[in-house]
């Protein structure tokens, strides 16, 4: 018999970059708007080009970590759910999983079908896991409505902040432009956050079910 995969650590610590950045999303949302209320005050003439500059570097100062924590916040998170599969075909076999162990990393990163590929991976990993479903083919039980509540939330978070960075493609910004950033920004962020609420409760309960794993029914890696 092969042991489980230690999950809870990688769990607690995706978990715990996933607030971060939620509050950091939050911080830059803030940023934007303090960003379009300077430009308005400027081409308003009640502000000075030293606040504008404040802003940009405030931005700056903000958006550059936040960046680099998404980055690390993906790797641990992916890193996690790459564990948790493993642990899960050692419950159900790998055949009856929808996709195969690759697209894991891959479905997130190829087009289109990253619109759906990890929620189903992550939907496999749950059912598999879930010691009251055990004995029933995989695609016969239920799904958890916690993973569709999260997804719903990261897809529209990730749809937002799409419209986000296509506002910045205009050659020339107006106030209008950044006001509409700024708003695009917050929805994402609330989204954001929403999604987080989310995927913790699910990271903590697949990390449950699999920390007393059942007899293993398969092996492979």
């Amino acid at each position: 018999m092969e042991h489980f995969r230690p999950v809870r650590g990688l769990g607690l610590a995706a978990s715990v970059l996933v607030g971060l950045v939620a509050v950091g999303s939050i911080a830059a949302a803030a940023v934007d708007w303090v960003t379009y209320t300077a430009v308005r005050d400027y081409r308003n003439g009640t502000a000075s080009a030293q606040e504008l500059d404040s802003a940009d570097k405030l931005s700056v100062v903000v958006n550059t970590p936040l960046a680099l924590l998404l980055l690390v916040t993906g790797v641990v998170f992916i890193m996690w759910v790459y564990s948790a599969r493993i642990n899960a075909e050692r419950l159900t076999p790998a055949n009856e999983h929808r996709r195969s162990r690759v697209w894991v990393w891959l479905g997130w990163f190829v087009p289109v079908v990253n619109f759906w590929f990890p929620k189903q991976v992550i939907d496999d990993i749950w059912r598999a896991s879930d010691p009251a479903q055990q004995g029933v083919p995989l695609q016969q039980r239920a799904k958890n409505r916690l993973t569709t509540l999260w997804w719903t939330a990261f897809v529209l978070m990730w749809l937002l902040e799409r419209a986000y960075l296509r506002s910045y493609s205009g050659d020339v910004m107006t106030t209008d432009s950044f006001r509409n950033v700024a708003i695009l920004s917050l929805l994402s962020a609330i989204a954001g956050a929403v999604a987080a609420f989310f995927v913790v409760q699910v990271v903590q309960r697949i990390s449950d079910f699999q920390h007393t794993p059942l007899p293993v029914q398969s092996s492979s890696d």
